[in-house]
């Protein structure tokens, strides 16, 4: 018992001895989660629960049923055959880039190997190898076997013949850049395979005039080719890169474009040939794409590519 004296009047408290006590508030929490006399669980009866459920299963139901319409409405408008934003709509802005191989480790972009080391190799060659399986004449097939033959062509396709594959010729990589040859990785003067990344429908232009053609190249331009010419980085890469060859010579022919997802198309290629770069030196390469319409930035690698060679 407490008391308390204000002035001349007295206050007496009795305490509660249940109240705050431990098997008070059990109690109550008890009862909370199951209250058996009113048939309560977690505070609410059966029949609240149920129409809680129903409510939110209904709710639900109505959202997926709202995505399912959205996604149907969607997948009407789809082209599986070509991107919805195209020209310079798309992120890539019909700017191609380069790729090359070989490439068996994506986290790098070194090529190395010990000069005529079979076992150091091999892997590179394996890279090589599995690559240009796809380019064999068996694999460049479809459906209906209909792929146009492009040897007869000098120029660019005519425009009816857009929809259709043209059959990229193997031999056109010369016969120094091969398996039998080991890729030159024996002999020390590696080929690396170069390609254009695919962007839908571009077209490659021609300079307009002698005057367009950039220095690098006015020496060894074609028309009707997207020229390729790779450097040194820096001037003591330029002098340990030594002599390059490229086959075919004039680059990326016209009449492999434009692609438009057809059927058994396979990208053109074009194999560099390093014909005496210095051993044990790391060389630091790029090489750019030449066309009036290929914008060339190193830093967002718009138009080129870069890697390291390195031959032990």
């Amino acid at each position: 018992m407490a008391s308390t004296v204000s002035g001349s009047t007295a206050f007496t408290i009795q305490a509660d001895p249940d109240t705050g006590t431990f098997k008070r508030r059990f109690e109550d929490v008890s009862t909370f989660f199951f209250d058996s006399e009113n048939g309560k669980i977690l505070g609410k009866s059966f029949q609240q629960w149920l129409l809680g459920a129903l409510f939110y299963i209904a709710f639900y139901c109505c959202i997926i049923a709202v995505m399912l319409a959205c996604g149907a409405v969607v997948y009407q408008t789809l082209n599986w055959n070509m991107p919805r934003l195209t020209s310079q709509d798309s992120i890539l802005q019909l700017n191609p880039s380069l790729g090359f191989r070989p490439l068996p480790d994506s986290s790098t972009t070194l090529i190395r190997f010990i000069k005529g080391d079979k076992r150091d190799y091999s892997i590179l060659q394996d890279n090589l190898e599995a690559y240009l399986l796809f380019y064999e004449n068996q694999n460049q097939v479809t459906d209906t076997g209909v792929m146009v033959d492009c040897k007869t062509y000098d120029k660019r396709r005519p425009r009816l013949e857009w929809d259709k594959a043209c059959r990229f010729a193997l031999q056109d990589l010369g016969k120094i850049c091969i398996k039998q040859q080991n890729f030159g990785m024996k002999d020390g003067k590696p080929c690396v395979l170069l390609k254009l990344n695919r962007v839908f429908d571009w077209h490659p232009e021609n300079y307009q005039n002698e005057s367009e053609v950039p220095s690098e190249i006015k020496d060894t331009y074609l028309p009707y080719y997207v020229h390729l010419k790779c450097f040194g980085v820096t001037p003591a890469d330029e002098d340990n890169m030594g002599r390059i060859e490229y086959y075919p010579a004039g680059g990326f022919h016209f009449k492999y474009f434009p692609f438009r997802n057809q059927q058994g198309y396979r990208s053109p290629l074009v194999f560099v040939r390093f014909a005496s770069p210095s051993l044990h030196i790391l060389i630091m390469v790029e090489c750019k794409a030449y066309a009036r319409n290929i914008r060339q930035n190193s830093v967002e690698r718009a138009g080129t590519v870069r890697f390291e060679v390195l031959v032990d």
